[in-house]
């Protein structure tokens, strides 16, 4: 059997960087900022954690500050989930890919840098929660740096085994799990964005049809 991990933003899902352009420019107009987030910029930052946003954009604030305004972000966000929900969709050919996952013999998890209960709202917003379990799911919030996506890899695997694992993200940490997991990685760069960063991967990925290779 076969373990695939799947990160969610910009692989499971598409144009949550909107949303976030979005909200980070009215959350910088509520606070009193001239400053605003730029289409090509947001494109840049992308993969960034939301106070890393604001470390570009605000460079001369303190750690403190710029937590903070992720922190109005995240509240600005459940004040108007009809934003998010006007943006995010599911990826393309998601469906498909875990469907076909799912009616094989094989497992499959997502693990993603969200809170989890915002991580289970995007999941259900997108249409994908039929097909993993709330054991499945993993919200690591390591915005607010408790916890890593590689520790909780280690913590499900250690009573499990698997024939190969097979890791699909869209950032150079996603690819890093290999070091806890073994097993082959998935970079996964969505068409409409450049590559801009040389990445340590097995594969390079556009069209997510190329996982079913694996099944």
């Amino acid at each position: 059997m076969k373990l695939f991990v799947w990160d969610f933003h910009g692989v499971l899902e598409k144009d949550n960087d909107l949303a976030v352009l979005e909200i980070t420019n009215k959350v910088l107009e509520q606070e009193g900022y001239e400053e605003r987030l730029s289409k090509e910029k947001a494109n840049e930052f992308y993969g960034l954690k939301w106070y890393e946003y604001f470390e570009q954009i605000l460079p001369l604030l303190t750690n403190k500050e710029h937590m903070a305004l992720q922190a109005s972000c995240f509240k600005y966000c459940e004040d108007h989930l009809d934003v998010l929900a006007n943006h995010i969709k599911v990826n393309d050919y998601a469906v498909e890919v875990l469907g076909k996952i799912n009616n094989s013999k094989n497992d499959q998890i997502i693990l993603s840098n969200t809170r989890q209960s915002d991580l289970l709202w995007f999941i259900d917003t997108v249409g994908i929660k039929k097909f993993f379990t709330k054991s499945k799911i993993f919200g690591v919030n390591a915005h607010e740096k408790f916890r890593v996506k590689s520790d909780v890899l280690a913590h499900y695997l250690k009573s499990k085994e698997f024939d190969t694992i097979i890791i699909i993200g869209d950032s150079e940490s996603d690819m890093e799990l290999k070091n806890v997991a073994g097993g082959l990685t998935y970079f996964y760069n969505h068409p409409s964005f450049k590559l801009n960063n040389v990445v340590k991967t097995d594969f390079i990925i556009t069209d997510l049809r190329e996982i079913l290779k694996q099944i």
